[in-house]
């Protein structure tokens, strides 16, 4: 690949390309993120089972169908879209990527995640090469591939902790309605009321689709997949057993809700105890960057070495490698599975 001369960047006409490159990749990137992001993609359950609900019409929903219809079906970016999608199908990625959208809740279509995502690395990786040659566009390009994926992985096991730290009081009041009288399905219906989000939207979707005719047990199932949780997917065990065989389904919950306390309980001990090799890491990530801000701002020149030839470039990026190394390799040591 060939790299623009330095003197062609360094006047004001390489200036003006530069400044044109810029622009057009902004309003590039906005005009995407418009389209995919700015509307409702996926609209709420209320919206989804109007049509099911007695009393309500649909006729203030089809001009936002017609909308969104008009707004997504440009043909250039819908063939762009299809074929990095079938490309990534047959790859494996966009089923896994489609997991992580909905574990983290997006309202993003996979397709479309992975098409933006691929064309800003790309632009990145453009620009590095333009700006400062091949090893700022390896740089550009790694950190902008990474970003995106470190983002949505951090969403999605954030709600994943949230929705299993709501599980212990959500059985234990599922457990009382049940020896209320209720049934399972009313008894859910009513501890959803009851909580918080994301365990709300999620048991109510799970009431929607049971009353739609879909087995329980199915529909705790894909709650289950979807938020990655193993310890509801152990109370889907539990209530499929209970189905099967009989008992008492409260007592039942009841006991696997005390259990979670109790592995919650370790949770907490076990990252107490692990607290000193964490603040290792974040020490270990900040430091090199806030010694070589201090000594850029003390004398400049004496970092222009790095920056400026293929050897310095080396170490630069070799340091950051190994920084990140070393940082994956502490965490997976004070990352204890309970």
């Amino acid at each position: 690949m060939t790299v623009l001369p330095a003197e062609v960047l360094s006047g004001t006409g390489g200036e003006l390309l530069i400044a044109l490159l810029v622009l057009v990749a902004v309003v590039g990137i906005v005009w995407a993120v418009s389209i995919i992001v700015a509307y409702d993609r996926q609209p709420k359950l209320e919206d989804a089972l109007s049509p099911y609900t007695v009393g309500r019409t649909t006729e203030r929903h089809a001009p936002v169908v017609a909308r969104n219809q008009d707004l997504v079906e440009t043909p250039f970016l819908q063939r762009a879209v299809n074929s990095v999608g079938q490309f990534a199908t047959r790859r494996g990625v966009l089923q896994y990527l489609e997991g992580m959208l909905k574990q983290a809740d997006l309202s993003v279509r996979p397709a479309e995640a992975l098409f933006l995502y691929l064309a800003v690395v790309i632009l990145a990786v453009v620009l590095g090469l333009l700006l400062g040659g091949p090893f700022w566009a390896l740089g550009a390009g790694a950190v902008v591939a990474l970003v995106p994926w470190a983002a949505l992985t951090t969403l999605a096991t954030r709600r994943t902790d949230k929705f299993t730290a709501q599980l212990p009081d959500m059985l234990q009041l599922l457990g009382t309605t049940l020896r209320s009288g209720f049934s399972i399905l009313q008894g859910i219906d009513t501890v959803a009321d009851q909580l918080s989000e994301p365990a709300r939207e999620l048991m109510r979707q799970v009431v929607a689709e049971v009353r739609l005719g879909r087995p329980l047990v199915d529909a705790l199932t894909d709650v289950a997949e979807e938020t990655k949780s193993e310890d509801f997917a152990w109370v889907v065990s539990a209530i499929a057993i209970q189905r099967e065989v009989g008992g008492n389904l409260a007592e039942l919950l009841d006991i696997v809700a005390e259990t979670m306390n109790a592995r919650a309980r370790l949770r907490r001990e076990v990252k107490t105890l692990t607290a000193e090799g964490r603040i290792g890491a974040i020490i270990i990530s900040i430091m090199p960057i806030a010694i070589g801000l201090f000594v850029y701002s003390v004398n400049p020149g004496y970092l222009t070495p790095l920056f400026h030839s293929t050897p310095g470039r080396l170490v630069v990026f070799g340091s950051i490698a190994l920084a990140v190394v070393g940082i994956l390799w502490i965490r997976s040591i004070v990352k204890i599975e309970v």
